[in-house]
């Protein structure tokens, strides 16, 4: 899948995070990065990982554990835990997950480890939503912007639910006095 659908996820998780009386920048940029993490994989390779490696990419860091783990992690970084951070770690640990999930739509590859370390099986949905996009500078191709396209509408209801502007605050009318 390309970043697009990826950081559609992360971007209204920032918004649904926000509300509308707080800054969304901060929880915007916390979310989209946990969005795109688990694709830190494709460094494997350069890192020393061989042939069939768990962690190649949509290995070990597409899987629904690690999502756990990474959403509780942004969490903690984030603020902690406390009793006003749980609706936090509950949207950190959807966004990360979904990486791994809206990968399994996608057409080519083996599939995604999504339930890694348990087991290494490979999990490819027998419906694929979309093609899966070049990966680096090849995205930057007509295949590439063919896919982004496609991605551009199926996930323009989050972008225009993250991107839309905020409504200003209403002025509350006064309440009437007491005698």
């Amino acid at each position: 899948m390309p970043s697009l659908g990826h950081v559609a996820v992360g971007l209204a998780a920032g918004r649904f995070h926000a509300g509308a009386t707080h800054s969304r920048v901060a929880p915007t940029l916390a979310f989209t990065a946990l969005a795109l993490f688990p694709d830190l994989d494709v460094l494997a390779r350069q890192l020393g990982a061989g042939r069939g490696s768990a962690w190649l990419h949509r290995g070990a860091l597409h899987s629904l554990i690690v999502a756990i783990a990474a959403g509780l992690a942004a969490a903690l970084v984030m603020g902690g835990l406390g009793r006003t951070r749980w609706r936090m770690a509950a949207t950190a640990v959807l966004v990360a997950a979904s990486h791994g999930l809206l990968d399994a739509f996608t057409h080519g590859g083996r599939g995604v480890m999504l339930l890694w370390p348990l087991g290494d099986a490979r999990f490819l949905a027998s419906w694929h939503l979309l093609p899966a996009a070049p990966i680096g500078l090849r995205l930057v191709s007509a295949r590439g912007v063919a896919v982004l396209l496609q991605e551009a509408a199926l996930f323009s209801p989050l972008l225009l639910y993250a991107l839309w502007p905020p409504r200003a605050p209403s002025a509350s009318p006064s309440a009437p006095e007491t005698p």
